[in-house]
């Protein structure tokens, strides 16, 4: 009798290591490493949902404070006039990473530019870069010449985004959020408590970053796996906007978040957390 028992022990422990072995195998049980990139205005304040959820699946997770937003007070906004300067930050969390570690890039909006060029500073230690609702610039592109023309122009003629001048500069110093639009532009989905927070903490974005033009190579950028990530009740970047930023310079495989506004974090963060597992792990 003990012998049978040891030799259902025995069966049952292998059908087990087996099962995980393809769990693994698949990975799905694999830790993944995220850095998370925020748009226009935020700041890693606004990952806050999802850096808990994915540490909570055992993933390591870094959301980062570009130059002069979030707490990020390494220079003030209207000193920053690159996007080198802007993504300091993110460069130098990549380039202090260990030489077997490789990340999942996650940008937001406007994060789409300080993303793409990291992937093609850093091609060796970024594995994937999924883009959500955000610009896609190609080889010599910007942020504003790589969106639908009507995107911008749209948002400053409704009100949501004020640019701000200096006496002695031709072009705007930097681009900010009005409030009274935020909620129903940005967070039109998401819980009045998250709007309220954000209202709070939203700063001016520099605009420099938005004109500049981006040198990506096949070679570096091309090498790596991109992936969007389409919000279809946006109404900052509506999906047919999205849907040229795609067009334009299309990804590996684009998803769709049906019920989600400009901002998944607050309005759909276990949905997405999901999905940015699922992507990383493909």
């Amino acid at each position: 009798m003990m012998v049978r028992q040891w030799r259902w022990t025995v069966v049952s422990l292998t059908v087990i290591f087996l099962l995980l072995s393809i769990h693994v195998q698949e990975g799905e049980g694999r830790q993944q490493h995220f850095v998370l990139i925020h748009g226009l205005g935020h700041g890693a304040w606004c990952w806050y949902k999802i850096v808990t959820l994915l540490k909570q699946k055992g993933h390591r997770v870094t959301a980062l404070d570009l130059t002069s937003n979030g707490i990020n007070r390494a220079a003030s906004t209207d000193q920053v006039n690159s996007i080198a300067h802007y993504a300091e930050p993110l460069q130098e969390y990549i380039r202090d990473l260990g030489n077997d570690d490789k990340v999942t890039l996650v940008g937001h909006s406007l994060a789409g530019c300080p993303l793409s060029y990291a992937m093609e500073m850093y091609p060796t230690k970024i594995s994937k870069a999924i883009f959500i609702a955000a610009f896609t610039p190609q080889n010599n592109e910007s942020f504003l010449s790589s969106a639908n023309p009507k995107t911008f122009p749209r948002l400053v003629e409704n009100g949501v985004v004020v640019l701000n001048m200096k006496a002695d500069s031709d072009l705007p110093t930097s681009a900010s959020l009005v409030l009274d639009h935020v909620k129903s532009y940005l967070y039109n989905e998401s819980p009045d408590e998250d709007s309220n927070l954000a209202q709070s903490l939203l700063t001016p974005t520099p605009f420099p970053v938005s004109v500049e033009f981006l040198k990506l190579s096949e070679e570096r950028y091309g090498s790596i796996r991109k992936f969007y990530i389409m919000l279809m009740k946006d109404r900052l970047f509506p999906p047919e906007f999205q849907e040229y930023s795609i067009a334009q310079n299309p990804p590996e495989k684009v998803f769709k978040m049906h019920a989600s506004d400009h901002s998944p974090f607050f309005s759909q963060p276990r949905q997405l957390c999901n999905l940015l597992v699922h992507v990383a792990t493909l």
